[in-house]
C-alpha cells in the first residue's frame, strides 16, 4: 500500500487508527480489503485527506459490505406487493399517511439515490440537519442493527467534530466474574425524544432508532470481528430487564462513568476526510457547527469481509432468545433488501 502511514487514535485503548498518505488512485482491491480487515479489528478508522467524491465513496464501501436501511426492509415485508418500489407504496391507499410521511423524509435526505448514501448536512435537506448530536448508535434499539457506518466529508466540515466512545477496553478491564454477570444482562430500549438531537427529531429517526417499544437487547455483544463490548447506546436505553428503575439508573450511571475514559473527539482536519466506525459496541456524537456542512453517510454490513475474518455470518449475540430473534429478523431483511 505504498507509503501510507498508520498511527493510533488517542484515548481509545488501542481500538482506533489514523490512516494518512493513502493513494486511492493506485489502491488495489486487495489492499482496500486489507484496510477493511484492519478497520474491523480497530473499530474506528479515520482516513485523512482522501480526495474522494461521492461516487467513489459508494464504490469503495460497497466492496466491504452492502448498504442497509432496516426500516425500508420492514415496509417491504409489510407490503410485499410493492416489489420493493417506494413509488408504488407512495401511490397506494393501503399505505398509511404516517408511513408515507416517513418515506418522504427518507427521500429528502438521499434515500432514493443509488446506494442509499444519505446526506448529513446543515441546510435542512439532510439527516440530523442542525445542532450537536449526543452519544448514540444508529438503529440502536433494533435487534438487527446495521453494524457499520462510514462518513465522507464534502464541504464545511472543519468547524465540527465526530466523537467516539469505544466500550471494549472497559469491558476487558473488568474482572472475569463481573464480566460473566454482565454477559447475562439485558437492556430495555425505547425511543426517547431529545436524546440525540435536541434541535429537532422526526418520524424517520424514531423508526430508525427504536421501531418497537420495550425492545430487549443484551448489554454485552460482539462486533463483526468478534470483539466483545457493550451495546449501550444512551439514546434508547431506558432500563435493565428484571431491575427496578432506581437500581437500573444507578448501575447504568456507574457504567457511563467507566466508559467516559475511552472517548475521542475528532475535529475534522480536511473536508474530504473519511471516517469509518463500528456501530455495534461503539457510540458516536457530533460537536461544533453544522453551518454550510455536508457529508455523506453509508450504513453497511460487512458482507464481503465477514467470511475472511470469522469464516461465518455475523452473530452479535451469545444468549437466547436473542440469537434466534436476530436470525429471524435478518432473514427478512436480507430477503427483502437484496
Amino acid at each position: 500500500m505504498g507509503k501510507r502511514k498508520l498511527s493510533d487514535i488517542p484515548n481509545l485503548g488501542g481500538y482506533g487508527v489514523f490512516v494518512d498518505d493513502l493513494d486511492f488512485q493506485h489502491l488495489s482491491r486487495e489492499e482496500w480489503k486489507e484496510l477493511g480487515m484492519l478497520h474491523m479489528k480497530k473499530l474506528v478508522m479515520i482516513i485523512r485527506k482522501t480526495g474522494l467524491k461521492r461516487q467513489h465513496f459508494h464504490k469503495l464501501m460497497r466492496a466491504w459490505g452492502r448498504d442497509r436501511q432496516n426500516y425500508a426492509a420492514t415496509l417491504f415485508a409489510k407490503y410485499p406487493w410493492a416489489n420493493k418500489d417506494r413509488h408504488r407504496l407512495m401511490d397506494s391507499s393501503k399505505v398509511t399517511d404516517h408511513e408515507k410521511a416517513i418515506l418522504k423524509e427518507y427521500d429528502k435526505i438521499g434515500g432514493n439515490s443509488d446506494g442509499a448514501i444519505l446526506r448529513v448536512c446543515g441546510d435542512g435537506t439532510g439527516l440530523f440537519a442542525h445542532g450537536e448530536l449526543q452519544w448514540h448508535s444508529n438503529e440502536s434499539g433494533d435487534i438487527a442493527f446495521t453494524p457499520g457506518v462510514a462518513l465522507l466529508g464534502d464541504h464545511g466540515m472543519t468547524d465540527s467534530a465526530t466523537g467516539f466512545m469505544v466500550t471494549a477496553p472497559y469491558y476487558y478491564s473488568l474482572s472475569e466474574s463481573f464480566r460473566s454477570e454482565l454477559d447475562e444482562m439485558v437492556l430495555i430500549h425505547n425511543f426517547q425524544d431529545g436524546k440525540i438531537n435536541v434541535e429537532g427529531e422526526n418520524n424517520l429517526l424514531y423508526k430508525n432508532m427504536c421501531p418497537e417499544p420495550d425492545t430487549e437487547i443484551p448489554l454485552v455483544i460482539q462486533s463483526p470481528a468478534g470483539i466483545k463490548g457493550f451495546h449501550f447506546p444512551y439514546n434508547t436505553v431506558t432500563g435493565i430487564k428484571g431491575m427496578s428503575k432506581s437500581d437500573s439508573t444507578r448501575f447504568l450511571n456507574d457504567l457511563k462513568w467507566g466508559l467516559a475514559n475511552y472517548t475521542y473527539d475528532y475535529w475534522w482536519e480536511n473536508d474530504d476526510d473519511l471516517i469509518i466506525f463500528d456501530n455495534s459496541i461503539v457510540q458516536h456524537r457530533r460537536l461544533g457547527s453544522t453551518k454550510d456542512r455536508l457529508c455523506y453517510r453509508y450504513q453497511f454490513d460487512y458482507t464481503y469481509l465477514q467470511y475472511s475474518m470469522s469464516k461465518r455470518r455475523y452473530m452479535p449475540y451469545m444468549i437466547e432468545p436473542y440469537m434466534s430473534r436476530y436470525k429471524e429478523k435478518m432473514n427478512n431483511i436480507v430477503s427483502l433488501t437484496f
